[in-house]
């Protein structure tokens, strides 16, 4: 798994052409400094109250921009919603059938990746365990026996 540093992702899209707005610089720092799963819902609810004049217009064409060159890739776990990620590279992803919590599973799994297979060219794997959290099985456990 691979994680990137801001500043030189920034130092790269200038290099490319791009203009880089302070909201897009803030988005850009928020989802590569916090190791975690977002949407572009969250991402503008946590940022609004910093940059009051924050679209979520531009929360989403960011979010595009950083896929679309590479520095994000969108997980498709939960069916009602996109998840982005920027720990890039193939590794698994569990998702709580019961609180909807999403987080990279730590583990040996080796993704052996052809780039072709039976003459079709492969261009994603995405690799999702659908389950029932710690948590949420620590208060199923608590509801089911409230009196240890």
């Amino acid at each position: 798994m691979e994680k990137r540093d801001y500043s030189k992702i920034v130092r790269e899209l200038k290099d490319k052409g791009y203009t880089l707005s302070m909201a897009r610089i803030a988005i850009l720092r928020y989802v590569m400094q916090k190791n975690a799963h977002y949407t572009a819902e969250e991402i503008y609810k946590n940022l609004k109250e910093e940059y009051p004049t924050l679209s979520i217009a531009t929360v989403y064409n960011t979010l595009k921009l950083l896929s679309k060159e590479g520095y994000l890739q969108q997980i498709m776990i939960d069916p009602n919603k996109v998840i982005y990620d920027s720990t890039l590279g193939v590794h698994p992803h569990f998702y709580c059938k019961v609180c909807g919590k999403i987080e990279d599973i730590n583990s040996n799994i080796k993704v052996q990746l052809d780039k072709n297979i039976n003459g079709n060219r492969v261009e994603e794997v995405h690799i999702y365990v659908y389950g029932v959290c710690k948590d949420c099985l620590e208060k199923e456990k608590k509801r089911a026996n409230p009196f240890p």
